[in-house]
């Protein structure tokens, strides 16, 4: 659909009745001096009511577990409630989110506060959805949700907690990915709905996350996939291709997406590509893979191109680079203007989830119309330590950062150095605004959701950045994983840490829903070593009757040796299992199963 056909009047709006009953009239106008009363309340004592609102909150004194400016504390006002991404807050305070997993069939958790502790008393589960739910927003008086195929939106009614009907399709027709399968959304202030869909792979080869195998040229996944579409947000029954405008191409996966209503904009925080060791090792060494290419903070305009697949922006040499699938050799640019840049970068593998603009008044003054960026850390920066799993502050003026990111949230790994994601105390994701301008934020390790509230008291920490935590490879650690009464091959942990070690982590835990767990596996610890063979070969997403969302690539492309020292260190490692399999075992199989799916 054309941008022209798509805008006209603006969708949803009502008519304003002419006249008033006079019946009504004086009841009306007592309303509005009660309400003028009350304002001129507010406006004359802020600060004693703020703190009287404060005192009734038991905040406890390690703030739930994590570390916050000066000034800053936080109160946890919900806990274990499933794993949460994007969430929502009513002017009354009611607190929706959005679950990965369903409980009791719901995707939706709806919370409420009735004794005016600031903890949420009332959790109810309701939303029988087709799929996976990582998103949602208000807007007028429904609660929009983006599920993996479709937009669906539930009436509200400001007394209920719950939605007062079924749910109604606003946009559906959405493909169904394996990776990045989440719809993000938000909402402008004309009326109109923006979806942000993922690419369901890394950076679109012919045969996804394999070594060596080049991009596709064009990338067919653009047409429906890697962008942003833009609808009429009281529209029902629309279809992605037929009745959306294609806003903007060529974004990776944006899940930290918001349109400020102050700047007038539209905003989102990529998560830029892996795998550049592991597919291209001759030349991205493991420090480049872990911190390229940038997480991508980007200003979306009608039109915008960030040029995946053919392009990565690299913060360190300040530039887009051309990806290796499309001839890069990691100096290679594109010609100058094709794409557009980020508003600013991050080190890569953050994994950026949440972003939240704050207009409101509560924060101290360098804190207004400035932005928060949660990240939920990522799996990608192994063999090196894990990073992200915080919440930074990034200053604006007008449209654009006005300076570098700082810390605002950390504490959420639960150690100094953190080798695997499984580890972490917490993993932040959804960010929201309360109405007393109160900062709240939630994480999917455990379900647990944050109040940040500033007091003016003493904080744990200083904003001055934290220093990242030393690059100690894999092969200079010690893994979490039993110990193994077999001789490790230094060889085998080798292979394992440069084509292995990135999915399935240091201790062999892999990553829930991603990439399957080593751990006591009963194929490692079976004698079926031929279906090893095969799965090495051949590369799967199903393991064990179970799919998962990563491609397990094809390692084909190794010599009969390496694979058997690989499946070997991975038997005797992770499954204390004798390691019995041979060269010649592989090379029996390999015309069988080699390249064959």
């Amino acid at each position: 659909m054309s941008l022209e056909k798509l805008l006209g009047p603006n969708p949803g709006k009502k008519p304003i009745a002419n006249r008033i009953d006079r019946r009504f009239f004086s009841l009306i106008i007592f309303l509005m001096l009660k309400s003028i009363l009350r304002s001129a309340f507010l406006i004359l004592t802020p600060a004693l009511l703020l703190n009287a609102a404060f005192s009734q909150f038991i905040v406890s004194r390690d703030n739930g577990g994590i570390e916050l400016p000066e000034g800053f504390q936080a109160l946890v006002v919900a806990d274990n409630v499933g794993k949460t991404r994007q969430i929502a807050i009513r002017d009354n305070g009611d607190i929706y989110a959005a679950l990965m997993n369903p409980i009791d069939l719901g995707y939706i958790v709806a919370m409420r506060d009735t004794d005016a502790d600031g903890i949420m008393d009332v959790i109810k589960y309701f939303g029988e959805l087709d799929s996976q739910c990582k998103s949602l927003r208000l807007h007028e008086d429904y609660l929009y949700v983006g599920s993996t195929t479709q937009i669906v939106r539930f009436p509200l009614d400001k007394r209920k907690l719950l939605p007062t009907g079924p749910y109604e399709t606003v946009v559906s027709g959405f493909p169904t990915p394996l990776n990045h399968r989440s719809k993000n959304i938000t909402f402008d202030d004309a009326g109109y709905l923006y979806v942000s869909a993922g690419s369901p792979g890394d950076s679109c080869q012919e045969v996804d996350r394999t070594k060596g195998s080049p991009g596709k040229d064009p990338c067919d996944e653009l047409e429906r996939y890697a962008g942003v579409w833009m609808f009429p947000a009281n529209t029902l029954g629309q279809k992605q291709m037929e009745d959306g405008f294609h806003y903007a191409t060529g974004i990776r996966n944006n899940v930290a997406f918001q349109w400020d209503p102050v700047k007038k904009a539209l905003y989102g925080v990529q998560n830029g590509r892996d795998n550049l060791m592991q597919n291209w090792g001759e030349l991205y060494d493991e420090r480049e893979s872990a911190e390229l290419p940038s997480e991508e903070f980007q200003l979306i305009k009608p039109g915008s191109n960030f040029g995946w697949p053919y392009t990565y922006y690299d913060h360190e040499q300040g530039s887009r680079i051309i990806n290796p699938e499309y001839g890069g050799d990691k100096i290679k640019r594109p010609e100058p203007g094709l794409y557009d840049d980020p508003i600013l970068t991050f080190p890569g593998h953050w994994a950026p989830v949440g972003l939240q603009f704050y207009n409101a008044t509560q924060f101290p003054e360098k804190y207004r119309g400035g932005s928060f960026v949660a990240f939920h850390g990522s799996w990608n920066r192994a063999p090196l330590p894990q990073q992200g799993y915080n919440v930074v502050f990034v200053p604006f003026k007008g449209q654009l950062p006005s300076g570098n990111f700082e810390s605002f949230a950390e504490g959420f790994k639960g150690a100094e150095t953190l080798l695997t994601p499984n580890s972490a105390s917490y993993r932040p994701t959804g960010l929201a605004v309360g109405p007393d301008g109160s900062l709240y934020l939630a994480e999917d390790q455990v379900g647990r959701i944050w109040k940040i509230m500033y007091t003016g008291g003493r904080g744990v920490f200083s904003n001055a950045l934290k220093q990242s935590e030393p690059s100690t490879s894999a092969s200079n650690t010690t893994s979490a994983a039993s110990s193994s009464q077999w001789d490790i091959d230094p060889q085998g942990q080798a292979l394992y840490n440069q084509y292995c070690l990135a999915c399935h982590q240091i201790d062999g835990s892999g990553v829930p829903n991603m990439q399957p767990s080593l751990i006591d596996s009963k194929r490692l610890s079976s004698h079926d070593n031929d279906f090893l063979i095969r799965l090495a070969l051949q590369g799967s997403q199903w393991i064990e009757n179970r799919q998962y969302n990563n491609l397990m690539a094809s390692f084909a492309f190794l010599s009969d040796k390496e694979i058997a020292q690989a499946l070997n260190y991975t038997k005797a490692r992770f499954a204390n299992s004798e390691p019995t399999i041979t060269a010649q075992d592989v090379d029996r199989l390999r015309n069988r199963y080699a390249g064959t799916n």
